[in-house]
């Protein structure tokens, strides 16, 4: 049973893997579906690994990696698919710097703030998906300046509250307040 987490945050993984596919054949619906799906998976994969009492370093470091892929590399290749690539080299880097201030914002994540009560920057989870959203607006230019904005507030110091926590505390005691 200590596998299930890990195999949830592999089904994370493989979405961002399959969104980033998809992109490559211009499906843009079929990869933000499998980016919203890893979503999914990313929110039970820890309380998957709390009820099974199966939290782990590798399984912290297996949902870096999955998180990475999934809200990392696939929004920000969405992103210059729909629109950022009208943009010649201003474009590619906005979405080469969102990818990168995610991978930072991860490793400081499991360096310094697992344990904290809020985030210290966006969690990629949330950036990815307010990347994936504001993509849909297809405008090159608000796409650029909400892109640096996330990559931006990833590597912030303003705190975010915990949703995640919160709401997976809820859900395994039955009471949402």
């Amino acid at each position: 049973m200590n596998y299930i987490p890990c195999m949830i945050t592999i089904g994370n993984f493989i979405c961002g893997l399959l969104a980033i596919h998809s992109l490559l054949y211009h499906n843009i619906h079929s990869a933000v579906l499998f980016i919203f799906t890893g979503m999914f998976l990313d929110f039970f994969d820890g309380m998957a690994a709390r009820k099974l009492n199966a939290v782990s370093d590798m399984g912290r470091e297996l949902d870096s990696f999955a998180d990475l892929v999934t809200f990392g590399v696939a929004p920000s290749m969405l992103a210059y698919s729909v629109a950022l690539y009208t943009l010649p080299f201003i474009g590619i880097l906005c979405a080469l710097t969102y990818s990168i201030c995610g991978m930072l914002r991860l490793s400081k994540f499991n360096i310094e703030q697992s344990k904290l009560p809020t985030f210290i920057g966006m969690p990629i989870p949330f950036a990815g998906m307010c990347l994936v959203i504001l993509s849909f607006t297809y405008n090159p230019i608000l796409l650029a300046i909400g892109t640096c904005g996330l990559s931006y507030l990833m590597v912030s110091k303003i705190k975010f509250p915990h949703f995640k926590k919160h709401a997976a505390e809820n859900l395994e005691s039955g009471r949402w307040n």
